[in-house]
């Protein structure tokens, strides 16, 4: 069921039929439009998603305290009362450390926005009218991105989790930044492929996710022959290892050297090390 009327709460079905109302969902989608949170939670919803729906920041922030628990969050940037940018900084204080993924959507963001949302940890920034693959493929990210979190964290003890935390934060940050840079610069003014496949690797490490060749050439930005090219010189300075999937003689697996993730844990280290500014 959708809930029309500006300001109400609307609880979605998944594909399989409705799901109690406390169970926690994959989306809650956050606008003060009613028609664009049909249009979002339908397509969610026809991915396979299962979604929740609020008609404002502060009916969202009651779904949560209600005991209701989202995995991503998409809200609207520009909403009456409390702005997008607003909400995502009460929903971190409501979430603790455990506090969903952010992706926003707006027609109007300006660079100020696009920097904000990078502070406040945002995963993405999608410009309205909103391309629905692309809404369903950054949902899907965010929600490997979390698995992976959910995953890490009994994994490690609490002062090292404190590090990983932050690290992990710092890459959000950066990949944050390269998407939503890329909103306002042509690409090829910033391509660094061997930087952004460092930073894909060392991301899908902290997932426990595998990367592929194949992803990880269309993740870097570059025309797949130049990534090739790239991942023979990170193979040669011994940072990446490239092995074939058992389970699947077509896929090649790359993965970071135990040099390799040294390396990019070392960054980190410095990174968060830096004094403030």
């Amino acid at each position: 069921m959708i809930c029309r009327r500006k300001g109400s709460l609307s609880c979605m079905s998944s594909p399989d039929g409705p799901f109690p109302p406390d169970r926690t969902v994959d989306v809650l989608v956050v606008d003060d439009d009613s028609d664009a949170v049909e249009e979002l939670v339908e397509c969610m919803v026809k991915a396979g998603l299962s979604c929740l729906s609020a008609g404002d920041g502060w009916q969202a922030l009651k779904l949560l305290a209600d005991g209701r628990r989202a995995k991503v969050v998409v809200s609207d940037l520009r909403m009456p009362e409390l702005t997008g940018l607003e909400f995502a900084e009460r929903l971190a204080r409501l979430g603790g450390g455990d506090g969903p993924e952010v992706i926003f959507v707006s027609g109007h963001a300006g660079f100020d926005d696009a920097v904000e949302a990078i502070r406040l940890g945002a995963r993405d920034l999608l410009t309205k009218p909103v391309d629905g693959p692309r809404l369903v493929k950054a949902v899907k990210s965010a929600l490997l991105a979390r698995q992976g979190r959910d995953r890490a964290t009994p994994a490690v003890g609490a002062e090292t989790g404190g590090l990983a935390t932050r690290k992990r934060a710092a890459l959000k940050q950066m990949r944050s930044l390269r998407r939503m840079r890329s909103q306002h610069f042509p690409t090829q003014l910033f391509s660094d492929p061997c930087w952004e496949m460092l930073l894909d690797l060392y991301d899908g490490h902290l997932a426990g996710a595998e990367v592929t060749v194949t992803s990880l050439g269309a993740a870097s930005g570059v025309p797949l022959t130049t990534a090739l090219r790239r991942m023979d010189q990170l193979k040669a300075h011994g940072l990446i290892e490239r092995t074939e999937d058992i389970e699947d003689k077509r896929r090649t697996i790359v993965r970071l050297t135990q040099a390799g993730l040294a390396a990019v844990e070392g960054f980190f280290d410095t990174y968060l090390q830096r004094p403030p500014t």
